[in-house]
């Protein structure tokens, strides 16, 4: 097939669903069944809590996620590069993306422990678990300045090549909750406001201004935004059942209004909200924190009960939303509920807490405003969104 034909034959999946084409089901259909089997005490709630047989008043949390297919476009930098340093940043996203699922339930994450699963016939074993090391130990020295101890229970390192066509790395934490403090979306009610907290930029406690784009979206990011000419080359990246890297970049290529290249904005480490998040419970009654992953303005709709979720003083979106918005065709309505479009961490709370929120946040220089209020809805939960290509109602 040559590159036309492909392109043609792309376009006809994008007519229908850009992010589904890719086979990827933000619904997540199917899980339900797995849901039944959970000891869930908080049923509905951000995290699982289950009640600790030892002491009836804790909640045991264990938690697990990855970077998603974000290391595809680290092995691309990688192959580029032939620099195995650009695998750190993947220990920050795998730790983002558990503490900060954990802390919106008031779990406090205690230990870590990682999978890393890839084909060492493509990867250089030694040099990415080398420098894996190094990001953990990073992540773990920043968590430890703001008093937060994770320790480090160890892991597996998978060789599936068979399986695997490059890497995979995920990680678990175990965190414990006081069930009378557990934070679980129940209190929430008409009048509360909804603070937004940024994704991107630079906050005091990162080395270098961050894209925003975390680690959910990446499948229609990569290939909306790389060349056909990796598939090419790299053919272990892609699926032959999937028309994917339609796009025009290199992931060397500097775009100016990215501030950095498009291989860096697609890999910007996810930011760690738990330092944050961890001050605003000092200074705020939380009804209720959401981490803008799978599902992301529209996460909130699985809290509270007959609530409708009006955000209608959203910033605009970081120029990576955009970019991937007009390079894929996707629908405006459709990124808000991929992407977190630029807010990563979302705390509801009576009004009279919304100063503490956003002193608390400003704290460590991380950005955030007032974006929106809830109020009854009967029959069931919505969201609302009010954003400058349109409003759109979920569902």
């Amino acid at each position: 097939m040559n590159f036309c034909e492909h392109q043609q034959r792309w376009a006809h999946h994008l007519s229908n669903s850009k992010y589904g084409a890719l086979g990827v089901d933000v619904d997540k259909k199917g899980i339900e069944s797995l849901r039944d089997l959970t000891n869930d005490v908080f049923p509905g709630s951000f995290c699982t809590v289950v009640r600790d047989p030892k002491d009836p008043k804790r909640g045991l949390i264990l938690h697990e996620d990855g970077a998603g297919s974000k290391p595809i476009v680290s092995y691309l930098i990688y192959k580029e590069t032939g620099d195995p340093s650009c695998f750190g940043h993947l220990a920050a996203d795998v730790i983002a993306m558990n503490v900060d699922d954990v802390i919106c339930v008031g779990g406090v994450p205690e230990v870590f422990s990682d999978y890393v699963a890839l084909n060492a016939l493509k990867v250089d074993k030694a040099a990415l678990l080398d420098s894996l090391a190094h990001g953990f130990a990073g992540s773990f020295s920043t968590l430890s300045k703001y008093g937060l101890k994770l320790l480090f229970g160890g892991g597996e390192t998978a060789d599936l090549p068979d399986v695997i066509r490059t890497l995979d790395v995920s990680g678990t934490v175990f965190a414990r909750v006081t069930l009378d403090d557990a934070i679980t979306g129940g209190r929430i009610s008409p009048g509360d406001a909804i603070v937004g907290i940024r994704s991107g930029g630079k906050c005091d406690y990162e080395e270098r201004p961050n894209s925003g784009l975390m680690c959910n979206g990446i499948s229609l990011a990569r290939h909306a935004l790389l060349s056909h000419e990796y598939l090419k080359e790299y053919p272990e990246i892609g699926d032959p059942g999937i028309m994917g890297y339609y796009g025009r970049f290199r992931v060397g290529d500097y775009v100016d209004d990215l501030g950095m290249t498009v291989g860096e904005a697609i890999t910007s480490p996810t930011r760690i909200y738990l330092p944050v998040a961890t001050e605003i419970l000092k200074d705020a009654d939380v009804k209720a924190m959401v981490h803008n992953t799978g599902g992301g303005l529209t996460k909130c709709i699985r809290l509270g009960k007959e609530i409708l979720y009006i955000k209608d003083s959203l910033p605009e979106p970081d120029p990576i939303f955009k970019l991937i918005m007009e390079e894929s065709g996707e629908s405006p309505r459709q990124m808000c509920r991929n992407f977190n479009m630029g807010i990563g961490f979302e705390v509801i709370v009576g009004k009279g807490d919304v100063d503490a929120v956003l002193s608390a946040a400003r704290k460590f220089g991380v950005d955030a405003q007032l974006i929106g209020r809830c109020e009854r809805r009967p029959g069931g939960n919505a969201v609302r969104l009010k954003t400058s290509y349109g409003e759109f109602n979920y569902p």
